[in-house]
This record gives structure tokens, sequence and C-alpha cells, in this order.
């Protein structure tokens, strides 16, 4: 029987992060010291970021059991310079220095090219190479809500080792088979989800704090994930990926057992992703039968926009569309349900489409 703590930290973080490791067995099932760790933070932006102090107790934790080699590691949306930012102003750059330890901006890594297992829709990925330089991963994700993926937790947080081009091409292969692809490839030791300061409304960024004051941890991405799920009372068939890595590995829900605090005690109707930011008056938006991951891949896109659009422009998602439905300015198919045999002046392919894809090119219009 698979077991997953849910404790509060009401008491301070480190007392609930040890009652969660000891819930489920102690530091030393999980470890050994002699191993090298590798610990994976979320640290995409300024907002939404594993608690600096739930990291801080897990260091103390590992060095007082006689862990000698750790570091930490992540790679963000974007550039190795938005990494190293990222780093410097999370407080995270200073925390390894306090300790002695690595922090790796995985951005700046070379490629470890692997082979996934059980490949649902791509043979190869393209991983840090210090990924595999460690004996031991701890997954140390937030809990939010995700504009593409319903939720994001313990196995979306593995996409934070991806390198180059991978976290673009994830969203061109398709997202939730991407991920599921990942997990059956990299493997952690150990994942606590921080649920100090969550994320409702949207995410990764830009939604609303929501402080549960809570940890769970488990040594299986997928169970701990769908414990989380239904903390923020979101189904299975919300999150796609979850459920589709649950079906392939035959994991039986039924068998997870939650120690320390029940579901029910502590679940929180999370807010789902929803983009009320207005769009840009020069646009118009076609939509015949979007996802809600599509949808919400536009919408955060337009956030990232600095110019904004120049001229009139007409963008389409969603199913097929005839050419006397396309109109004479500037036409931007966006997602790959509606590609074919049509003239678009900008084509952003994707399932959802990375949000930066539209800025890049938009950029490359306008100089």
């Amino acid at each position: 029987m698979s077991l997953v703590s849910i404790t509060r930290t009401n008491n301070g973080i480190k007392t609930g992060l040890i009652e969660a490791i000891s819930l489920i067995g102690g530091i030393e099932k999980y470890i050994s010291r002699t191993d090298k760790i590798m610990l994976k933070p979320n640290l995409n932006g300024t907002e939404g970021l594993t608690n600096i102090e739930l990291t801080e107790s897990l260091i103390q934790l590992l060095l007082d059991f006689g862990a000698k080699k750790i570091v930490i590691a992540e790679s963000t949306f974007g550039n190795a310079q938005i990494t190293d930012m990222c780093f410097e102003k999370s407080g995270y750059s200073s925390l390894a220095k306090k300790y002695g330890i690595g922090i790796i901006n995985l951005n700046k890594s070379e490629i470890a090219e692997v082979k996934v297992a059980k490949p649902l829709i791509t043979d190869k990925l393209k991983i840090a190479k210090e990924v595999f330089e460690v004996d031991k991963i701890i997954n140390l994700p937030v809990m939010k809500v995700h504009y593409a993926t319903a939720i994001t937790l313990a196995m979306k947080n593995l996409k934070g080792l991806l390198v180059g081009n991978e976290k673009k091409r994830f969203h061109e292969l398709g997202l939730d088979k991407a991920i599921v692809d990942l997990n059956n490839t990299i493997t952690p030791a150990l994942n606590i989800i921080d649920c100090t300061a969550c994320m409702e409304r949207m995410g990764p960024r830009g939604g609303d704090i929501v402080n549960l004051n809570l940890l769970l941890a488990g040594e299986n991405c997928a169970e701990v994930d769908y414990v989380g799920c239904l903390i923020m009372q979101h189904t299975l068939d919300d999150v796609k990926y979850l459920k589709m890595y649950i079906e392939q590995n035959n994991i039986d829900i039924n068998a997870i057992k939650v120690v320390g605090e029940s579901i029910d005690s502590v679940k929180y109707p999370f807010k789902k992703a929803q983009m009320d930011i207005t769009v840009p008056t020069q646009v118009k938006i076609h939509n015949i039968n979007a996802c809600s991951a599509c949808m919400n891949a536009l919408l955060l896109s337009f956030q990232f926009l600095e110019k904004g659009f120049e001229e009139n422009a007409d963008i389409y998602l969603g199913a097929k569309y005839s050419k006397k439905e396309i109109a004479e300015g500037l036409k931007i198919s966006f997602g790959n349900c509606c590609f074919y045999d049509m003239d678009f002046d900008i084509k952003i392919k994707g399932c959802p489409p990375y949000p930066f894809d539209l800025k890049a090119e938009m950029e490359k219009r306008n100089g």
C-alpha cells in the first residue's frame, strides 16, 4: 500500500516537514548518507515559488541526517539569464551560499538525450546532464492551477529538468502526453508538495494566493498528485496527464493510504484557471470549439507582448475554417487544430502553443 502524508505547518514549516516525512517512513527510507541529492524546487518567476523556508528546512534535515552532497537545480521559463535572476530575487542563491551547497542553472546545462520508457508521443527527451550525475532527486513543487493542464504539482514540476527548446517542443507535441513520457523516464526519490501558499484562478503565474499551510509527501509523483488533485477539488477528468499516467501504469488509486490529516479536513475548492484580462483592442478572436488550454494560452500570450499589435489582427483557434470565413487583414492561426488548407500570415503551433511564440512572431513582423 502506498503512503501519502498530509501535514499542517501551523506549528512551523520544519515541524510540518519532519512530520510529513516521518509518516511515510522517515528520510532514511528514501536516501542514504552517501547519495548526491538534487533538490528541484519550482522557481518560475517571482510568485508562486517553493517556499524558501521549506527548502531550507529540508536542507537542514538532510545535513542533520548526514548527507554530504546536496545541490539545488532549476530551469525557469525563458533563458539562463531569467533563471539566474530568479535565483537571486527568490533568495535561493543566498540560501545555497549559506549552507555551502551548489545551485545549478539548468538552462546552462549540456543536453543528455535519453530514451523514453513506454513512449506515448516522443521516443527521446533532452534532459540536463546533471540529472544523471546525482543519485536521488527530491521534488519540491507548489500547488497551483495551470492555464494548460488544469493543475501543476509534482509530475509537471519535472518539466524544469528539460533543456534547450525541449519545453517548447512539449507544447508542440501535446503537453499532457509529453508530461507522461517525462514521468515514465525520470523518477524522484521523494516528492514534497508545498501547499503553504498555493495559487488559484490562474497559474503558473498571475493567480491569487491561497494559504492552505499544508505539506504533502510521498514517493510516487502520480499518487501524490492524485491526493493533491482531490484536495483542490478537481477530478481526474480535469487533469488529463495524471489520468493517462495512472491508466498507463495501472496505478490502483484505491490502494493509496493517506496518513496525517484527512483529505476531507483540508480540501479547498480551487478556482480553475480563468483568463479575465482584456484582449488587445486591435484583435478579434475567432473560436470554434477550442479547448480551454488553447484559449488560456492565447490570452496568457497577450501578457508577454511588449509592443502589442501595430495593426488589426484576426486570430483563429479551434476547428478548421473555410476560406470564406478568413478575414482580409493580418491572419493568425493559434494551436494545431486550425492549421490545414488555410492561408494564414502567422501560424503558431502547439497543443497548446508556448505562450512566448506569439511574442516572437509579432516581434519579427514589427521589427
